[in-house]
């Protein structure tokens, strides 16, 4: 396809891709947006996609690709109080898996197996492609050997099982800067970094001017999922709300216990559902002034805090407004708006008062929200751009071949 986007790397350079990995490649958020994104541009006849967790909706897949859905564990174990022993179980024999995979998909003749460290896939992978002796790459976006629900007694064993196959992978990808260099210090090998990057058809705006607020009604946008540690940020926000004009507007997927549990801090808040990547920077640009990155305070979320990266900012970045960073001092997204002076407001608080008096002098300072927006398009581009996280990916798969 001379002058198309797929031919910017020539097709013969490309291997035969086969992905492998609990983390479904849609369309969507997360891991599974970033996979997406990164493979967006792939040749569709080169690529075949194993989802070894929860299938992906046929209607956000990447169009002409092969799906199939291989699921390791059952999901009323995964989702019952048993979830910790089932977890054991299913590392301990989800290599087990890899000659189902490899007798279903005969008809592919994989030259390099892809695979993303969370859940359990990553051991089939791993597996597949040492029976298959070619090159496995390794994604990181979330540090799983320390989020698994395995019992603690046996954590040390997950991370050992981990670690081996991070060292014996041809080459590793870290989701941020700062997971790299701790996974250097913890597995005693290196990584290149793949930021989570924008769509390809991402639209990416100029930074939006101040409005004026003679009155301080601000309004404060977030995108994101209602996972629990997400929420209590957003709490947190909501009670610093009452005594301002300021009011929040929500776009993601809120279930009703979420959207009690803010509205009984503050009821200046809208919600809007989960919509398309595309309208929610359309709809955060055209009714936000500011936008909130909440990153965990809580101790059991401190080890992938500090190493992972909120992949809402490759999004946030293309809106033109300007960034309010909620999280602690050891947080990638402070630390990332750190490295980059200016980028953001930061709050490394957990309070809502410390939050309350960060939007009061925001609403009186446009040269500052104005220098802010200018900051993070500038930022953004540099990590986040659409060809961002496929030339790493490239740069893998092209470069780390036996």
């Amino acid at each position: 396809m001379p002058g198309s986007a797929r031919a910017r790397v020539p097709e013969p350079t490309l291997p035969r891709l086969l992905y492998v990995a609990d983390v479904p490649v849609e369309a969507s958020q997360h891991g599974s947006a970033l996979m997406f994104r990164a493979l967006e541009s792939y040749p569709a006849d080169r690529l075949r996609i194993v989802e070894t967790g929860v299938a992906s909706k046929p209607e956000r897949r990447l169009p002409g690709v092969a799906y199939a859905a291989m699921p390791i564990g059952r999901r009323r174990w995964l989702d019952s109080r048993a979830h910790g022993i089932y977890s054991v179980w299913l590392t301990h024999s989800a290599a087990d898996r890899a000659q189902r995979v490899i007798v279903a998909l005969a008809d592919f003749e994989a030259d390099a197996v892809v695979t993303v460290g969370h859940g359990f896939g990553w051991l089939t992978a791993a597996a597949i492609a040492k029976r298959l002796k070619v090159p496995l790459h390794f994604i990181v976006h979330d540090d799983w050997p320390r989020l698994s629900a395995i019992p603690g007694v046996l954590r040390g064993w997950l991370d050992w099982k981990f670690g081996r196959t991070y060292r014996a992978a041809a080459t590793r990808l870290c989701v941020s800067p700062f997971m790299a260099e701790d996974y250097v210090r913890r597995y005693r090998a290196t990584a290149a970094v793949m930021y989570p990057s924008r769509s390809k058809d991402c639209p990416v705006f100029p930074a939006k001017a101040p409005r004026p607020m003679p009155d301080g009604d601000i309004v404060i946008g977030y995108g994101g999922n209602s996972s629990a540690p997400l929420v209590e940020c957003l709490r947190r926000l909501a009670a610093a709300l009452p005594g301002t004009r300021a009011r929040l507007e929500v776009f993601g997927p809120f279930d009703e216990e979420a959207k009690r549990l803010l509205l009984a801090e503050s009821p200046a808040i809208s919600f809007r559902g989960f919509v398309p990547f595309q309208e929610m920077i359309r709809g955060l640009r055209d009714v936000a002034d500011v936008l909130f990155v909440p990153m965990s305070f809580a101790e059991a979320e401190r080890d992938n805090m500090t190493v992972s990266f909120p992949s809402k900012l490759a999004d946030y970045t293309a809106t033109g407004l300007p960034l309010l960073i909620y999280g602690p001092s050891y947080s990638s997204a402070a630390r990332w708006a750190r490295r980059y002076d200016d980028v953001a407001e930061i709050v490394d608080r957990e309070d809502a008062t410390a939050l309350r008096e960060s939007i009061e002098r925001l609403v009186v300072n446009p040269e500052r929200l104005a220098g802010l927006a200018e900051r993070a398009v500038t930022v953004g581009r540099e990590c986040f751009d659409a060809e961002q996280a496929r030339a790493s990916l490239t740069s893998a798969l092209t470069h780390g071949r036996r």
